[in-house]
């Protein structure tokens, strides 16, 4: 009290102490985000990202600790010391969030802060083949439920031998040669996946080991402030606007969670590939009484498909061409909505896509139109799906497990209904490790609801004929993040890791899933 006695020399109450200490809290995190967003808004290079993302972790954490000092009442600091009042929002690039205590499984933490930007003629009706032709563009748009009209999802009834034995019979063929097509795998989840951080090491082995087919689905350019992706580079021009479930409820949401909208035939998206041309070009758009029509462009190679339909839903249009730079352009007039857009190859090998939202828990898919997730499924056609949620769900003291597992397996199940060729891999949450409020590791804590969750999971896992792979188990065990945090595998935060770390995690992954004892090796051609 020594400080404030000084500069306010009549005494103040408990409520004006507070509002001191929370000014001085906002000031530090206001200064603290301003550091950060001027820092990351340009990509660092690879190597120098750890150390510039720990030298504004030390900065805010620093700041907020000679802060809480300096306003005590008797023995405790009326601001705790920086310990988990921050969280980052991806392993690679990070920004502050104050949390909010959450009361149960429906009402979730507070979401990672993330900054959002703020009928013409079809030209050649003959395109109109080129539309994938699975998805329809009359499908209504309904509630986001994890019911699917009254019937049971189809899990458990997924191949035999082995939840995993379909898959791995895929991989053998694409290794001996005898299967043609791609195996595509889905990773959905929070911050690990949100901007590549964990899946890109996953992609880049399974590459390596079994072929390359492309990047295929990713989120639209600048759907929010760190979307990152792997192996391409997305930049856009003109007047756009960005939604994500996180940020707002209601909205046009396939799997990919988010939107970008414009009604300017001057805006523009590409997609520049950095690993070799791609053979065919692709974009998933609302459909609707308010769409219009929307331009693909490669090379030399532009055709134009129209999004205009009676009923809103969503469609897929794809452009047939070689090339290295995609570019999607609204048609103008009305309105385009862009939900993901993909490039591939028409060779065998691995398409690893990831989806997933900074913050999120797999309560944020109740925002997602089910509809809409259905066709990007049937779209994507995926041989494997790796649900990724858990980590922030761990952290929370109040949830409900009970009601966790009934939501996860429902939604999960409506995913394996429209992809019944696909296995399903369920991952336990890494080690992740908080300041208090949980059994000890050192001078850290473990949430309490931490291995009840992962324990939850892996039941859901089985209750659906999935596979489980516990990654804090591959780490080293529960405390397993405070000894990666010293070897410079995970950040201070004890909760993401460093690019190190990540590609760590995912040649354990990788490695774990093409275990050859888990399968009976049945040869797969083109299933």
């Amino acid at each position: 009290m020594s400080l404030i006695s000084s500069r306010f020399p009549h005494k103040l109450s408990v409520s004006s102490i507070l509002v001191v200490t929370t000014g001085l809290l906002l000031s530090a995190c206001s200064g603290a985000s301003d550091q950060m967003t001027a820092g990351l808004n340009s990509r660092p290079m690879e190597g120098g990202t750890e150390t510039a993302r720990q030298a504004v972790f030390d900065r805010m954490a620093n700041r907020l600790r000679v802060q809480s000092r300096t306003i005590q009442s008797g023995r405790k600091p009326l601001l705790e010391p920086y310990q988990a009042q921050f969280r980052p929002n991806s392993g690679r690039l990070l920004q502050p969030t104050l949390l909010a205590a959450s009361d149960g499984f429906n009402k979730p933490v507070a979401l990672a802060s993330i900054a959002d930007r703020v009928r013409p003629t079809v030209e050649n009706a003959s395109t109109a083949k080129d539309a994938l032709p699975i998805i329809t563009a009359s499908l209504p748009v309904e509630k986001p439920n994890t019911s699917v009209q009254g019937r049971q999802p189809n899990y458990g009834l997924r191949g035999q031998g082995g939840p995993l034995a379909r898959l791995q019979a895929k991989l053998q063929a694409l290794k001996s040669g005898q299967r043609t097509q791609p195996v595509t795998i889905l990773h959905i989840g929070d911050s690990h996946v949100a901007s590549d951080s964990f899946s890109q090491g996953i992609r880049r082995k399974l590459q390596a080991e079994y072929g390359n087919a492309g990047r295929g689905a990713v989120i639209p350019a600048g759907a929010f402030k760190y979307g990152f992706i792997d192996q391409a580079k997305m930049t856009r021009s003109g007047n756009w606007r960005s939604h994500t479930a996180l940020r707002q409820r209601k909205g046009r949401y396939g799997i990919s969670g988010v939107s970008v909208s414009s009604r300017s035939s001057r805006a523009s998206m590409k997609m520049t590939v950095r690993n070799g041309e791609f053979d065919w070009a692709s974009v998933t758009v609302a459909t609707g009484p308010s769409q219009g029509s929307v331009v693909l462009k490669v090379g030399d190679t532009t055709k134009r498909f129209d999004a205009h339909a009676s009923k809103k839903g969503s469609k897929t249009f794809q452009i047939k061409a070689k090339g290295s730079v995609f570019e999607v352009r609204p048609g103008g007039g009305a309105q385009t909505t862009v939900l993901n857009w993909a490039t591939g190859r028409n060779t065998p090998g691995i398409r690893y896509i990831n989806f997933g939202l900074i913050g999120a828990t797999v309560n944020i898919t109740k925002r997602f139109n089910p509809q809409l997730v259905a066709n990007d499924i049937r779209a994507i056609k995926p041989d494997l799906i790796v649900y990724g949620f858990g980590t922030n769900e761990g952290f929370n003291d109040n949830l409900n497990l009970a009601r966790y597992a009934s939501y996860a397996k429902g939604w999960m199940g409506s995913l394996l209904d429209a992809a019944p060729q696909a296995d399903v891999v369920y991952m336990g949450a890494a080690s992740g490790l908080r300041r208090r409020n949980g059994q000890r590791c050192g001078s850290w804590a473990i949430p309490k609801k931490m291995k009840p969750l992962r324990q939850t999971v892996k039941e859901v896992a089985a209750a659906q004929n999935g596979a489980y792979w516990d990654w804090s188990k591959a780490m080293g065990g529960d405390c397993a993040v405070n000894s990666w945090a010293g070897k410079g595998l995970a950040a201070r935060d004890r909760v993401h890791l460093t690019s190190k770390g990540y590609r760590r995690s995912a040649a354990y992954f990788v490695d774990w899933l093409t275990a050859p004892e888990r399968s009976n090796r049945v040869v797969a051609l083109n299933q």
